[in-house]
Formats: C-alpha cells, structure tokens, sequence
C-alpha cells in the first residue's frame, strides 16, 4: 500500500444511489461498524432524483414520485452514523494484498483524501450508450438527448427539449421518456423500434402510444440525422423493405441499451464480467477480491430501482458477514456464463450448495439475466460441458428485463466444475441436443 496518510474505515459506499443507500442503512445497524458513502453528485438519491411516480414499492412498501422517493433516501441516509460525502469523486481503487486493507482515493473541492477500508462495496449505477456507440449517421446538432439528460431537463430545470421529439428505442424507460416530454408540453413524433418486437410489455407499450397519439416503429432504424444547427429530422430505414422515409422533429431521444458504469475496476485485480463490462461476483456479491463487493446496476445495466435497492441491503448483509467471519466458503464454485441473445447472468460465480438459500423472484434479487432481444416460444437450457442440467420452455420473455434464474432446480450432479455452466436459448420446437 502507499505510505500516504489515509482515514480508516470498516466499509467505503462507492455510488448514493438506491443501492448505495440501502447498503448505508443496513450496515449502520452493525454496532461499531464505521461507514462512509461517496457521491461524486450534490444530492443523494442518483437517477430517481429526476424521475416521475411508482418509486420504492417493494424497498419501502409504498409508493413515491422518483424526487420524494430520492428525498426520503436521504433523510434516512444523514439519520445513521455513517459519513456522508457529497460532491467527492472515487478516483481510483487499489485493493490490497490479502489481509491487507483497501485504499481509495477521492478528489473533492478540499483536494485529494485517502480512505482505508476493509471492505468496498462499489454502487456506481450503469449508464446509457451514446450516440456514437449506436453508429447513427449525420451531423451533430443540437437538441439529441438520452433519457437522462431529458429527464434532468424536464424535472430539475424544468425546461422544454424542443416542439416534437421522436424517441429511439422501446425499452421501459422508452416510455418513461414519452410521459417526460408530454410533461414538458412537446409533441412526440413516434418511437422507432429496430426490432421486430417491442422490448417492453406490448399491452403497456401501445395503451400508451394511443393514450399519447404517438405512432410506434418496430423493424425500422435511423439511417441518418437531419440539420446542422439544430435537429430538423430524422431519416428512417425500414429494415425489411429498406426503404427511406423522413419524419420531421427537433428533438431526438436515445434511449436504453445501458452498460454498467464501472471504470473503477479498470487496471486493477477486479475481475469483470466481459458481457456486461462490470465487476463479476459471486453469490455474496463479492467481486474477486476479497472484501470488494458490487450491487445494482454496476452489475448489469438498468434494472428496476427498488430491486437495486434490496441488492444494497443484501450486499451490506455480505459485507457484514464478511467482516465478521472472513472467507469462510462452504464449497467449489462454478463459472456460469451465457451466450447471445442472452445479455448477461448474475452472479457469475456459483456454489451448488448455496443455490437454495439465493432463490429470485419480481420482488427479490437473486440470480437473474437478462435479454438483447424480445423472443416468442423459446427455451432456456443450461449445459455443464455436454450435459444439460436444466431446461425450461417460455411463451415469450421481455428484453432488457430482469429473468429469475432458478438455479436451485439445475441437477448440479450432473454438472462439471471444469467445463462450468453455460446457459442457451433456442426455438420452442428445437430438441434438446443430445451428448
């Protein structure tokens, strides 16, 4: 470790998001137990904080808008013993060797701060791809957004982001977007979709395009962009019949397809998930080094804020088990792992035994993945080397959404632990291949 003189601390909170806080709540019940929380923002709260309604259902029991929920978040943050650090960026981590404490560095307006900790939890959230990450043609003018920019824009500056936008993709902040700009008073020119199917609930999807009067555009891209100070239009190409048409707007919102945030872990012994470009963890939600944990959307990309949440609470109940018994494991672990349509599984490190105490469902975290792709009349399907070790058929299974895995039903006899899991999707109709 550097010799530099640093504070000391049991556990250091990366990211004042809904799991960061949890994280913060709960380990502030562990007596003697000295927290610290690092929000590089001013405010505490992070993506909900510019948000509308149906915040903190199954975290909090009731339901908030995204500010009171954020607001409410703090309150009981700046209530528990645990420092609070605003406006404090985590520059860089160096984990220490085994045995060895953690070292952060922050910067902040009073400078440069060292912190040693004996554990992490790294909460920093997930962002959204750009523009230059979806290969989109054209000039760079004015008025293109992401669903974050728009939603700062509408609810904390309370500005308009122009007289009609159109908006790029179909996941479920898509319509979180449609509902922001009909708030800010702009027209929506439609949502343009490059999939055939809609990567949200279609019901939902199209009670809101006729609620709203906005047209939807499945199969169809944007071939290019249109104006040079300002958003004039938008080309779109329909990808069956590749035909051009324009469709005249001032506004362009880029939403979805989100990655983790997590540049932290870059140069360092973390290992990280080449799927999801996070942090890997196991079951604990420990990452490869010991006592460096991950929770919420630095793991996968967007998931739903109150699951990110009880992920926090069940990372800080990891952290204090951890600092109470060290790395006591109880049996070998397994490398899972999933192939495309498949986005990501989480964790990515398993132990046979424990599967049945880290069961999932919609209203607890637990191993889940997620999809690229909505997909009709398929099948999920597990194979350890040349066994299948699990199969479950589904009618339809939503992209960019949490899935439950239920990994206590995989016959783990069966399973190698050198060959590791690798999970599939194929057609309904397809039979399972045979060894």
């Amino acid at each position: 470790m550097a010799d530099r003189q640093a504070t000391t601390l049991d556990v250091a909170i990366i990211g004042g998001g809904p799991a960061g806080i949890s994280a913060c709540l709960q380990l502030a019940q562990t007596p003697g137990c000295r927290v610290a929380l690092f929000e590089s923002e001013s405010e505490l709260g992070g993506i909900p904080r510019a948000c509308h309604g149906y915040f903190g259902l199954r975290d909090q029991k009731r339901i908030y808008s995204g500010h009171a929920y954020a607001s409410h978040l703090d309150r009981l943050a700046r209530g528990t013993p645990a420092d609070i650090y605003l406006n404090a960026t985590v520059l860089q981590i160096v984990p220490g060797h085994p045995g060895e404490l953690h070292r952060i560095q922050v910067g902040s307006r009073e400078g440069f701060r060292y912190y040693d900790a004996r554990s992490i939890l790294l909460a920093t959230g997930c962002y959204e791809s750009p523009r230059d990450a979806r290969m989109i043609s054209g000039p760079r003018p004015a008025g293109i957004y992401t669903t974050g920019t728009l939603q700062q824009l509408v609810s904390r500056f309370h500005l308009k982001p122009g007289a009609q936008a159109l908006v790029v993709g179909s996941e479920s902040v898509s319509l979180s977007c449609a509902l922001a700009l009909r708030r800010a008073g702009a027209a929506i020119a439609g949502l343009v979709e490059q999939d055939d199917e809609l990567q949200t609930y279609s019901l939902l999807a199209r009670t809101m395009s006729a609620a709203l009067g906005f047209p939807i555009h499945t199969g169809t891209s944007v071939h290019a962009i249109l104006g040079t100070k300002r958003v004039e239009g938008v080309e779109l190409r329909e990808n069956r019949t590749q035909e051009i048409r324009k469709v005249r707007c001032d506004a362009l919102i880029l939403t979805g397809k989100f990655r983790s945030y997590s540049p932290l872990i870059d140069h360092t012994a973390i290992g990280y998930d080449p799927a999801t470009f996070g942090p890997s963890v196991d079951m604990d939600l420990m990452t490869s080094v010991s006592g460096i944990f991950a929770a919420g959307n630095v793991l996968r990309g967007a998931d739903m804020h109150d699951l990110c949440a009880l992920e926090g609470r069940r990372a800080a109940q990891s952290i204090a088990r951890h600092l109470g018994a060290g790395n006591a494991r109880r049996g070998e672990e397994f490398i899972i792992v999933a192939q495309e349509p498949i986005r990501y599984v989480v964790p990515q490190r398993i132990i046979p035994e424990e599967t049945k105490f880290y069961r999932s469902s919609l209203f607890r975290p637990g191993p889940s993945i997620q999809l690229s792709q909505t997909l009709r009349a398929c099948v999920l399907e597990a194979w350890s080397g040349s066994q299948l070790i699990w199969r479950k058929p589904y009618s339809k299974l939503i992209a960019n959404t949490r899935i439950p895995l239920p990994l206590d039903q995989f016959d783990w006899r069966r399973a190698d632990r050198d060959n590791g899991v690798v999970l599939k999707l194929k057609r309904q109709d397809a039979s399972p291949q045979r060894a």
